[in-house]
Parts: structure tokens; sequence; C-alpha cells
């Protein structure tokens, strides 16, 4: 999943370089973890504490960052976990306005299909959110795909859901939710150019 800054006289070139530069958008590390179980601390990309403020959000962005975790659907036997119970992530989300709540989530999935998985999100939004760029992966796909969910289609707010098919045949789903604060401001993408939608893959 990659958030590109769009905009009139841009090259491909320069839009993959601004990207890379820009805090809006998701950047895979490497591949999933193969083991069963992590030992050791998670990797930075998953030190996630249950609620990030940068900086200082307010009560209601808190509150409607929650909302959206607690309601968040997902495909029927999945179940929640936490970030430690299943293998890293090695990719995320850089929203790129603030103040902003920030909260993640985890769900696994028994001998279930990863494309499944990611159409079945598109098609079913977590209420008052919306899909504006519906995923067009490959059947058998099982690397790290994604779909954002989001209030409106130019929102830089809602859920970024990510899933991958893992070792055990089981998918595992992160859902990666902001919610701005009524003050927030968005960080210039330079000119001519405009933040991608969370989540557009």
């Amino acid at each position: 999943m990659r958030m590109r800054p769009r905009g009139r006289g841009l090259s491909i070139i320069a839009g993959v370089i601004l990207v890379g530069v820009l805090a809006g958008c998701a950047t895979p590390v490497g591949s999933a973890d193969p083991s069963p179980t992590r030992k050791g601390p998670p990797p930075a990309s998953e030190e996630v504490p249950a609620t990030v403020a940068t900086p200082t959000a307010e009560a209601g962005a808190i509150a409607r960052a929650h909302t959206w975790l607690d309601s968040a659907s997902v495909p029927d036997g999945a179940v929640r976990v936490e970030a430690g119970d299943v293998p890293a992530f090695h990719s995320f989300v850089g929203w790129p306005c603030t103040p902003v709540a920030t909260l993640t989530g985890y769900w696994r999935i028994p001998d279930a299909d990863a494309v499944d998985t990611v159409n079945w999100l598109a098609a079913n939004p977590t209420p008052g959110l919306t899909v504006p760029f519906m995923p067009q992966y490959p059947a058998g796909n099982t690397g790290e795909m994604s779909v954002g969910q989001l209030p409106t289609p130019d929102s830089q707010e809602g859920i970024v859901f990510d899933v991958m098919r893992i070792y055990d045949g089981s998918v595992v789903i992160r859902a990666q939710v902001a919610a701005l604060a009524a003050d927030a401001t968005c960080a210039d993408p330079g000119s001519g150019s405009r933040w991608g939608a969370p989540g557009q893959g």
C-alpha cells in the first residue's frame, strides 16, 4: 500500500521519490516473520501503544478512534489477538495530519484466503466509513495487502486494514486507525501535489 501525492506536471519518477520522502505512505521494509512465535520485543514498526497522540489530540478524536476500532467490520471467524500473537507486518501508515489519535488492532482467521479477506473488507466497510478505492489483487497473492476505509474519499483519517497469509495457513488482519483533532493541519506534500488516500494500493 502506497499513498502517492498526485498533481499536474509530476513525472512518475518524481512521484515515486516524493512517496519515499514524505511521511504519508506505507513503506514495505521486508517479508513477514516466518517463525511461529515471535521472541523478544516487537520491531519498531509494531511498537504502537494503545493510543498515540501526536501532538496531543483532543478527547473527541481519541473517542472517535476507539469507536472505529471497536466497531471494525471483519469476516466471520476472525479472532481478536495481540500484536505479539502474529508475525510482524512490515509496512505502516504515516498519517500526514496532526494532531491525530491512532490505534492499532489485530485479528486472526484460521484457514482463510488473504485475497478473499481483503475483498470482504472492501465490500463490508466499518459503519460510518466508505471504501473510495477498491483493491485489485490477483488471486493467490499472500503478501501484505491493504484496503482503506475513510469517512469521505479525501479524508486523511479512518482505518487502513492490512492483510497477509502466514506460515500456518491462517490470515492475519491489522487495523491502523487514525482520527484527526478538530484543529488538525496537514503537512505540505509539495507544490502542485496532494496526498493520496490512505490505504490506496
